[in-house]
């Protein structure tokens, strides 16, 4: 046999046997890793410098219970231990580690760490290797150096708002188990108010019951649930109210279509309906499961809840089909392309392949905004603001003169009773006495009797199409129905009402 030259070809001897790579790949637990006696020598016998609890902290990886328990255990033993410790070390070395924990580190390196923590804890964020601030995340996470649960996730979030932005894989995990920490510690559910599941959720119950919600929050809710960014488009920047309506009226046009038409909802279209999964806790950290929890239940909202039974925790939530925040952004996608088309916006966007009767529902909000806009500028009244003045004179010396001729007007004179012609009394007779304005109830006269409504509309300003759209509003309250349809570009009484608007609106 070969002469073995140093300890270090022994250790490679011993972890290259192949009994125990068998051995290995059948029974997994944490083991200790086999040290050269220098490295042994670290552990247990300190240098002139340093702290004796930090050395009784680095003892520990050898107590029998250490041998066999978890590395989240000793990860919490040698947390508390070191909770009111201190160090004065400024000189910090770097520490990369996955998953760190004080055992995985150097003497300097845990001297950096506690001489790093000591800073913060005076309100100082030094920069500093991203491990270390791991560690002092799976801290709060243990509830170790905090008096209260509170605390520990207040330090985390101040740890969050200084590191961050600088470290997007910190801010991702930190965001999750500030969430779990809402949950398992039982915090104030407020806390919640701006995380991501939340905003999801408050979402997801707007799009649940959207006749209760503004166009506004529709639109929101639509926007924060699709795959596709409406609020980036360049055509929704110059008309975003314009689109918000169109977006939203869709939505409940075809929540109506599908509430009648089938057997599903449009909501579960995109959603689907609530699915239980196992939830871990602190997922990808060190943590230490030392709470005995009851059965318990945490509702955070009406569609989503946290359940502890049997020494499992469960979300209860709605997870979404697959694709289906592609689904919804298609339907804004298709919004975004047929009004660029409709409106003639100088830039198209290809439409998504969607459904007939999406497309109708879609075609038909735009053909209604746009009635909608011009009927409000004919209904716009200009005002020439620079002839006020001569206005209010003119008003002035009538007043004046009302006044004068008031006082000298000493006895009444009598007035001769006005005849009443038999042309008046027809023209009292057919006074308009229905909802209709003057130029609307003219409009009915020329439809019903044979006149030029055309040119009855043009004599009000206005135009067939508009007239006809507010004459159908201001009688559906009597007939429940609309009144006036179109042949072609010519407006027509519809047969069954014929007689009783004859009875309303005389020649």
């Amino acid at each position: 046999m070969q002469f073995l030259k140093n300890i270090e070809d022994l250790i490679e001897l011993i972890m290259g046997d192949t009994k125990l790579k068998e051995l290995s790949d059948k029974i997994y637990k944490d083991e200790p890793i086999l040290k050269r006696a220098s490295q042994l020598v670290q552990d247990v016998i300190p240098k002139q410098d340093t702290p004796p609890k930090l050395m009784e902290m680095r003892r520990m990886v050898y107590l029998p219970e250490a041998q066999w328990k978890s590395r989240e255990w000793l990860f919490y033993k040698q947390g508390n231990f070191m909770a009111g410790y201190e160090d004065s070390c400024t000189d910090f070395v770097p520490f990369e580690k996955y998953s760190p924990t004080y055992s995985d580190m150097t003497l300097p390196q845990q001297r950096t760490y506690f001489g790093w923590r000591t800073m913060v804890r005076k309100g100082e964020y030094p920069d500093i290797s991203l491990s270390y601030i791991f560690i002092y995340c799976y801290e709060m996470i243990n509830l170790i150096g905090v008096q209260k649960r509170i605390d520990a996730y207040s330090n985390m979030k101040m740890i969050l708002e200084h590191y961050g932005e600088l470290q997007p894989k910190l801010k991702t995990y930190i965001e999750k188990w500030l969430f779990d920490m809402v949950i398992y510690y039982d915090l104030d559910i407020s806390l919640l108010e701006c995380s991501e599941n939340i905003i999801f959720d408050k979402a997801l119950m707007t799009l649940k019951s959207p006749a209760e919600h503004s166009e506004e929050e529709l639109f929101s809710a639509m926007n924060t649930l699709s795959s596709y960014n409406a609020e980036r488009s360049t055509f929704y920047k110059t008309c975003p109210e314009d689109f918000a309506a169109v977006a939203a009226g869709s939505y409940l046009e075809l929540n109506a279509y599908y509430a009648a038409h089938r057997q599903n909802s449009l909501f579960y279209k995109f959603f689907g309906n609530i699915s239980t999964t196992t939830h871990s806790m602190f997922a990808m950290s060190v943590f230490c499961h030392h709470r005995v929890t009851k059965h318990t239940v945490y509702e955070i909202d009406k569609v989503r809840r946290y359940v502890f039974s049997n020494g499992l925790w469960y979300c209860e939530e709605y997870s979404g089909k697959p694709h289906s925040k592609k689904k919804l952004g298609d339907l804004l996608r298709a919004v975004d392309s047929m009004m660029r088309t409709k409106l003639g916006f100088k830039k198209s966007l290809q439409c998504p392949d969607i459904t007939k009767q999406m497309q109708k529902v879609i075609s038909e909000q735009i053909d209604k905004l746009t009635e909608r806009k011009k009927r409000e500028e004919a209904a716009k009244v200009e005002i020439d603001l620079s002839k006020l003045g001569s206005i209010r004179r003119a008003a002035a010396i009538t007043r004046d003169k009302l006044i004068v001729e008031e006082e000298y007007d000493d006895e009444p004179t009598s007035q001769p009773e006005p005849t009443v012609t038999a042309e008046e009394e027809h023209d009292d007779a057919v006074q308009n006495s229905t909802p209709l304005n003057d130029g609307e109830y003219a409009f009915m006269q020329a439809i019903l009797y044979g006149g030029d409504c055309r040119q009855a509309a043009q004599k009000t300003g206005s135009m067939p199409s508009l007239m006809a759209d507010s004459i159908n509003e201001k009688l559906y309250d009597a007939f429940a129905d609309t009144v006036l349809t179109f042949d072609g570009d010519t407006p027509v009484v519809i047969e069954d009402y014929e007689e009783e608007l004859k009875g309303m609106i005389l020649p």
